[in-house]
C-alpha cells in the first residue's frame, strides 16, 4: 500500500512540474525550464539531469533502489526528464547534446514502461513513442532495436515490430532466429489480438516463413 501510495504522489508530483516546464518552453523562458527539469530530478530522485545522463543504466537502477515496483518508476522518471532537457535544447538550438539524451531516456523509459500505464494512463506509451520520433533521423545500435521490438510487441503494434525485425535481418541475417521466436509468440495469440495490432495472421505466417527461408540460407553458407 505504501508504494502504491508513494509511486502515485510521485507522478502527481510529476505532472505538476511537467507543467511548469512546458509553460517555462512556451513562453521561451528556456533556463527556467531547464532548473526545472534540475530541481524536479532532485526532487523527486536526489539526482540532477546531468548525473542521470553520466551514469550508466546498471548504475542508475542501483542508485534509484532495489525495490523494483519503486525503482521502475524512479527509472521512467528519469527518462521522462531527459526527454524534456533534449527538448529544451533543441529549442535552444544546442541540438548537439539532444540525440544522446534522447537515447539514454529510451533506453530508460523502455526498460521500465512495462506496469507504467497503471499509474500514469496511457502517457507512459506517448512519451515513449515521442522519443522514438525524435530518434527517427538517427541509427539507433542493436541493443536498442531489440528493446524496441520487445516494446512494440509490449504495446500491441506488432507491425511496427516487424518493421524492425526486418531491419535489422538486412543488417544481418544472423537476427532471423530472433525474429523467429517473435512470430512464434505470435501464432498463440488471437485473431482479434492480430488484426488490432496491424498484423493479421495470414501476413504474420508469411514472415514466418520468409525468415525460416533466411535462416536456411544462413545456415548453409
Amino acid at each position: 500500500m505504501f508504494e502504491s501510495d508513494y509511486i502515485l504522489r510521485m507522478f502527481s508530483m510529476l505532472g505538476r512540474a511537467l507543467a511548469r516546464i512546458i509553460f517555462f518552453r512556451e513562453t521561451k523562458n528556456y533556463d527556467a525550464a531547464l532548473l526545472e527539469v534540475d530541481n524536479t530530478g532532485r526532487s523527486l530522485l536526489g539526482l540532477n539531469t546531468d548525473t542521470i545522463e553520466r551514469l550508466p543504466v546498471s548504475d542508475l537502477k542501483n542508485v534509484l533502489g532495489s525495490d523494483p515496483s519503486l525503482a521502475q518508476s524512479r527509472l521512467y522518471t528519469a527518462g521522462v526528464l531527459l526527454k524534456e532537457k533534449g527538448e529544451i535544447l533543441e529549442l535552444k538550438d544546442e541540438d548537439s547534446d539532444s540525440a544522446g539524451l534522447y537515447l539514454k531516456a529510451l533506453r530508460l523509459m523502455t526498460d521500465e514502461i512495462k506496469g507504467i500505464e497503471e499509474v500514469d494512463g496511457r502517457k507512459g506509451i506517448a512519451n515513449v513513442d515521442a522519443v522514438i520520433g525524435k530518434l527517427k533521423d538517427y541509427e539507433l545500435p542493436s541493443d536498442m532495436k531489440r528493446k524496441l521490438i520487445d516494446y512494440y510487441e509490449y504495446s500491441g503494434r506488432f507491425d511496427k515490430a516487424e518493421d524492425v525485425i526486418f531491419e535489422m535481418v538486412d543488417e544481418s541475417a544472423s537476427f532471423a532466429g530472433e525474429g523467429i521466436s517473435y512470430y512464434e509468440r505470435l501464432m498463440k495469440r488471437s485473431d482479434f489480438e492480430l488484426e488490432a495490432g496491424h498484423l493479421p495472421r495470414a501476413e504474420a505466417e508469411d514472415a514466418l516463413r520468409e525468415l525460416n527461408e533466411i535462416r536456411q540460407r544462413a545456415d548453409k553458407d
